[in-house]
């Protein structure tokens, strides 16, 4: 469930369920795999505009499953840090009113304000009612918190910092994806 980085000499642990990144890669690598195979049946009857766009379709999808792929929960020294799919929150320590496992299964952070964010990489499923990976990373993410408390002064809660979580290479394949639509819809008028 966690990794541990140590980057510019702070230490910061990466919170996610092992198989998050392996469904990710496994997904990307049966997309291409699959996508070769119909390469070399598009180039046997000469359709290169349903290649152009299978390509595009491939991708796109590649981009998705890199994105959700790489959602996590960060614990740095002064805040929390959830990327999720489309936005990136940034909680610091002084904020965080609790951490639990939900009842669907996911994990949730509440802030002192009452709000709710609910982390994408421990989302609800089947498989954490045996492996508890929600439970597991509240009680991490708990145990930073209760360490992080006594060092922190009275009145120096921040605010949560929300941010569209930026991702350059799923940017790249979308870029992609047009840039073979458009190739797809020019070899249709030829």
């Amino acid at each position: 469930m966690t990794q541990g980085n140590i980057r510019s000499g702070t230490r910061r642990r990466v919170l996610r369920r092992r198989s998050w990144p392996i469904l990710s890669r496994g997904g990307v690598a049966f997309l291409w795999i699959l996508y070769l195979l119909v390469l070399l049946a598009f180039l046997a009857r000469e359709n290169y505009r349903d290649l152009f766009f299978m390509a595009a379709a491939m991708l796109a999808c590649t981009a998705v499953l890199r994105r959700i792929g790489s959602c996590r929960v960060v614990l740095l020294p002064d805040s929390v840090q959830v990327e999720n799919p489309i936005s990136s929150y940034r909680i610091p320590y002084a904020v965080v009113h609790d951490v639990r496992a939900a009842h669907t299964g996911g994990l949730e952070i509440e802030t002192r304000r009452g709000a709710i964010i609910r982390c994408f990489a421990f989302g609800g499923s089947l498989l954490d009612n045996f492996f508890k990976t929600s439970e597991r990373a509240a009680a991490e993410i708990q145990s930073e918190l209760a360490s992080k408390k006594c060092m922190e002064a009275p009145g120096t809660a921040g605010e949560v910092h929300r941010s569209t979580r930026r991702g350059w290479p799923e940017y790249g394949a979308l870029a992609f994806a047009a840039i073979f639509v458009a190739m797809g819809i020019l070899s249709a008028g030829m």
